[in-house]
């Protein structure tokens, strides 16, 4: 049902699948994602929508390989077919007419901003992209980055491309320049806290895209929960674009350290193996971290 249509190699351990979903193709939203299953039996890992095509029934995934079930669905090859997408799933951005909006995105977060991009400016606002990369060569979508922006900056943490520096660097130096109505950010744990540290100094409105590990995607394993305004979320069912202003990112950062050294733990103990997947280490980790 779920037929590979085409796969590309974006970068190192980053691949995009062009998939038919007609369903989901029709319904799918900006800021929601879909949850995959590579084949039966399989966990279900969560992956943004970076482009639709709702005439053909056809969905683009992008992902990097970082776990057995991602390195899985890396392999499929072309006609092959993906055994379970359950989407679409979480809330919808909130697009609306806000003035002149900053998009900033690292790494991968480049292909999950590229529809936030459109959608805003199709919705009237000019649009001002910020993507970050370690290299050139890990720079994801520039030319597609391109066309949904009104201007696009680029950095390179070593200099490799456009100007040296971080995305939040660039950030700083266009709100000095102009006014900015709305930011939304993308990325790593620290790039997102340290936009939304500076953007609430600035008294700029900003919202954040987060992605904690999730297992069932539905709302009822609690692994993906996120603390919002002072209250406990789920980034599955409630998210996951929450005010950037309101999120405790020392609360997520914690627990999203807490499954990486979890993972880390079990590589050295042998205890991984090519037939185990994630689930069995998250299933360890909720029965202890996730009560407390």
């Amino acid at each position: 049902m779920y037929e590979i249509l085409n796969k590309q190699i974006l970068a190192e351990d980053v691949k995009r699948l062009d998939v038919s979903a007609p369903n989901i193709a029709k319904k799918i939203q900006p800021g929601q994602f879909v949850s995959v299953s590579p084949e039966e039996g399989d966990e279900h890992i969560p992956l943004s929508i970076v482009d639709t095509d709702p005439q053909k029934g056809v969905i683009s995934l992008i992902f990097q390989e970082v776990g057995l079930t991602t390195g899985k669905l890396g392999t499929l090859p072309i006609n092959e077919s993906i055994f379970s997408i359950l989407g679409p799933l979480g809330v919808p951005s909130k697009i609306d007419k806000k003035g002149v909006v900053v998009c900033v995105a690292t790494g991968v977060g480049s292909a999950q901003i590229l529809p936030i991009c459109r959608a805003y400016r199709k919705a009237g606002n000019k649009v001002i992209g910020i993507i970050g990369a370690k290299t050139k060569r890990s720079l994801l979508l520039e030319a597609q980055m391109r066309l949904s922006c009104n201007k696009l900056l680029i950095a390179t943490n070593d200099g490799t491309y456009e100007r040296r520096g971080l995305a939040t660097d660039i950030l700083k130096e266009i709100v000095a320049q102009q006014k900015i109505n709305f930011v939304y950010a993308i990325g790593s744990v620290d790039m997102m806290q340290a936009v939304c540290v500076f953007t609430k100094e600035k008294k700029i409105k900003t919202r954040v895209y987060l992605n904690p590990v999730m297992v069932d995607c539905m709302g009822m394993c609690g692994s993906c929960r996120v603390k919002v305004g002072g209250k406990i979320l789920l980034a599955c069912i409630e998210g996951p674009e929450f005010d950037g202003h309101k999120v405790d990112f020392q609360y997520f950062n914690i627990r999203m350290k807490a499954f990486e050294e979890l993972d880390r733990w079990d590589n050295q103990k042998g205890l991984s193996s090519p037939k185990k997947s994630e689930s069995g280490i998250l299933t360890r980790f909720l029965s202890g971290i996730l009560r407390k």
